[in-house]
C-alpha cells in the first residue's frame, strides 16, 4: 500500500508542475545526478536494443468507394537503440522510417518520413521501481501490443498513447501466488515539439492550435494501468486494467475519459505447439475532446507450431456521433508468418475492413529482418 500511496503522491505532484520549458531541464539534471551516484556500482556503458527492417506490399481492393483502392509498395524501419550508462540509468528511443499518411493512389516508396517516436530517460530506483521522463508511450492499451499479424493492431492501436511528453513511474510486485503485478502511472501531454515533425515527407509539426486530446502543453492528462502476468492458479494467464483521462485541447468540448479491460491466456499444446486467446474492451467517452463516444472490442486467436504462426483476430469499433447516428466499423485479419531464422521472417495477411461504414479488403506481404544492437 505504501508503494501505491507513493505513486499517487507522485501523480498529484507532477500535475501541479509548471509548463514543459521549466520542468524538463530540472528533471533530466536530477536523473543524471542519480545516474552519477549509481555509476560506481555499474558495468561499463553499453548499447542495447534492436532494429527492424521490412519490405512489403499492401493492396486494397473490392472497395465500396473506388478512391480507397490502391497498390502500395513500402519500406519500414523501426530502430530502438538504448544507451545504458549504468545499471540503473539509460536513455531509450524509437526511431521510425515509414509511411506517414494513408495512400491516396498507387505508390512506390512514397510519403515516407523519418521521425522520433520515443526519446526518454529511464531510471531504475530498484528492481521494483522505475521512473521515466521524456517522450514515451504511457501504458494503457493491451491487445494492439500483444496481437501478432500484419494487421493485428488495426483500429485498436488508436488507443495507444504514442508520442506523449511527460513523467511516468512503474512499480512491480508479487501478490501471494496471484501473479507478477506491474502498476504504471503517468502524466503527460501530446508532443508539439520539433520531434512531432518528420524528415522526408513532413507530417507536422503539431501545433497547440490543432487541438485534440492531451494537446495542452501542460500536465493535465493521466493514465493508470495494472498489468498482471504469470498467475499461478491459471497458468499462462495475463490481464490488464486501465484508466485514462485526457484534457481537451483548443476547440474541444469536453475531456476524454476511458477505461480498459483486457486478458490473454496461452496454452502449451506440446510438441512446439501453443494456442493463445486475446480479448479487450475499451470504451472512451468524449473521444479526442469531442461529443462522440467510442468503444473498441478486440479478440484474437494465435496458433504457433514450429516456425509457423497463424492468427485470426479482429476489432469492432463503434463511434456514436453527437449529431446522431454511428459508425459501426471493424477490422478482421487472417495472417500466416514463417520464421526463417537468423532474424528473418516472411508473412502474408488478408483483412476485411469497414471504415466509417465503407467496406474494403486488403492483402499484405512482408519480408522482415531483425538486427540485434546489443554491444557490451
Amino acid at each position: 500500500m505504501s508503494a501505491v500511496r507513493g505513486m499517487l503522491v507522485f501523480l498529484r505532484g507532477v500535475k501541479c508542475l509548471p509548463r514543459r520549458s521549466e520542468v524538463f531541464p530540472t528533471a533530466f539534471l536530477l536523473m543524471l545526478t542519480l545516474a552519477g551516484q549509481a555509476g560506481a556500482q555499474s558495468n561499463e556503458p553499453r548499447i542495447g536494443g534492436n532494429a527492424i527492417f521490412r519490405l512489403g506490399y499492401n493492396g486494397v481492393y473490392d472497395a465500396q468507394s473506388p478512391k480507397v483502392e490502391s497498390n502500395d509498395i513500402l519500406g519500414i524501419m523501426i530502430a530502438s537503440p538504448e544507451l545504458h550508462l549504468t545499471r540503473q540509468f539509460s536513455f531509450q528511443s524509437e526511431i521510425r522510417f515509414e509511411d506517414i499518411r494513408p495512400p491516396a493512389d498507387d505508390r512506390v516508396f512514397e510519403d515516407e518520413g523519418l521521425f522520433v517516436r520515443k526519446l526518454f530517460a529511464n531510471y531504475k530506483a530498484s528492481d521494483r521501481l522505475s521512473f521515466q521522463v521524456g517522450k514515451f508511450t504511457p501504458s494503457f492499451s493491451f491487445a494492439s501490443l500483444v496481437t501478432p499479424g500484419m494487421f493485428g493492431n488495426n483500429y485498436n492501436k488508436e488507443i495507444e498513447l504514442i508520442e506523449r511528453i511527460g513523467f511516468g513511474a512503474e512499480y512491480v510486485f508479487d501478490a501471494w501466488g496471484a501473479g507478477k503485478h506491474k502498476l504504471s502511472a503517468a502524466t503527460f501531454f501530446d508532443d508539439t515539439s520539433l520531434l512531432s515533425d518528420s524528415l522526408g515527407s513532413s507530417r507536422g509539426p503539431k501545433e497547440l492550435s490543432d487541438g485534440g486530446a492531451s494537446n495542452t502543453e501542460s500536465f493535465e492528462s493521466i493514465a493508470i494501468a495494472l498489468e498482471v502476468r504469470d498467475v499461478d492458479v491459471l497458468s499462462g494467464l495475463s490481464y490488464k486494467f486501465g484508466f485514462l483521462h485526457q484534457e481537451h485541447g483548443d476547440g474541444g468540448v469536453a475531456d476524454e475519459n476511458g477505461i480498459l479491460f483486457a486478458a490473454a491466456r496461452s496454452h502449451d499444446l506440446g510438441g512446439d505447439r501453443s494456442l493463445t486467446w486475446i480479448g479487450e474492451f475499451a470504451p472512451l467517452w468524449n473521444f479526442d475532446g469531442t461529443d462522440d463516444d467510442i468503444s473498441y472490442t478486440s479478440a484474437g486467436l494465435v496458433y504457433e507450431f514450429g516456425h509457423w504462426t497463424t492468427v485470426l483476430s479482429g476489432t469492432y469499433r463503434r463511434r456514436d456521433l453527437a449529431r446522431g447516428g454511428a459508425f459501426n466499423d471493424y477490422s478482421v485479419q487472417t495472417s500466416l508468418d514463417y520464421d526463417i531464422g537468423h532474424g528473418l521472417s516472411f508473412a502474408v495477411a488478408h483483412e476485411f475492413l469497414r471504415d466509417q461504414n465503407v467496406e474494403s479488403r486488403r492483402i499484405g506481404i512482408r519480408l522482415s529482418a531483425v538486427i540485434d544492437l546489443d554491444r557490451n
